[in-house]
């Protein structure tokens, strides 16, 4: 069985997620329903059952774009993963579940919009196609454990560890074994070699996010990307594309966001900052 040591720089993107066992077929993706400083304690543990149980990467997914394809990123860094387990409760408004099931399915058109998404704005556009053709060919099944927006029963598929943990040990089984209607195997690696990919690198330079005459409004989907999407209100405005906005427009600044500056934002406060000149 074909296995491959992923390359110096993985995973390329940081995020709210841990490294378990780089060999490992399987990838868990649990979605982050709410703000992250109001974290529920039953997606944490789902998280580290995640990795627990033996996945490569176990982590939180909350927006349909900037999240998603750092997700992107960081699987198609290491080909040895095969299968996306998704659980949790889907987020209303950004649909990330939703977006990341449409994007297999459907792929992108010729925008970078993901087909089929009902997501606010499922737009890939920070990565190139060939990364996100790469994604879809190396992941051969998303096992779509996802529970509905508000669901707070731990005991359903979604919510409950103990299942997160069976899905994951049916994946790196040698001999094919049937999960909720799965056939689960450990296949062993994509054949092609990894490609590491790293987003900020591209958003730092501005001329490649954003062209002369775009209205203000594209402006500030495009700095909504960067921003930390929590949608705290702490900077006076409802959400984080509101904020985008007047922050393209120029009545707000950087500043008036608590969150970049923190350190896990230090490079996305850099890529706006030039954005802005």
């Amino acid at each position: 069985m074909l296995k491959v040591k992923p390359p110096d720089g993985y995973p390329p993107e940081g995020g709210r997620y841990v490294r378990g066992n780089d060999y490992s077929p399987v990838a868990v993706c649990v979605i982050l329903d709410t703000f992250d400083f109001a974290m529920p304690p039953e997606l944490n543990e789902l998280v580290m059952v995640g990795t627990d149980s033996g996945a490569a990467l176990s982590g939180m997914l909350q927006t349909e774009n900037l999240g998603l394809e750092k997700m992107i990123c960081n699987i198609a860094a290491n080909p040895n993963i095969r299968y996306i387990v998704l659980c949790g409760r889907e987020s209303t408004g950004h649909l990330p579940g939703e977006a990341l099931l449409a994007l297999k399915q459907n792929g992108i058109d010729e925008a970078k919009r993901i087909i089929g998404s009902n997501a606010l704005t499922p737009y890939l556009s920070n990565i190139p196609k060939e990364l996100i053709d790469r994604f879809n060919q190396q992941i051969v099944s998303i096992i779509n454990l996802l529970r509905k927006p508000g669901e707070r029963d731990i005991k359903v598929p979604g919510l409950n560890p103990k299942v997160i943990e069976e899905a994951v040990r049916g994946c790196y089984q040698e001999a094919p074994v049937v999960f909720m209607g799965y056939t689960l195997y450990d296949m062993g690696a994509h054949p092609e070699p990894a490609i590491l990919h790293k987003i900020v690198a591209k958003l730092s330079q501005p001329q490649q996010a954003v062209e002369p005459g775009k209205s203000k409004m594209g402006m500030g989907l495009v700095l909504h990307k960067l921003l930390p999407q929590t949608d705290c209100q702490k900077c006076g405005k409802k959400t984080c594309l509101a904020f985008a906005i007047d922050l393209a427009k120029g009545k707000l600044h950087l500043e008036d966001c608590p969150y970049l500056d923190q350190p896990e934002f230090a490079e996305n406060r850099k890529a706006l900052a030039k954005l802005l000149e």
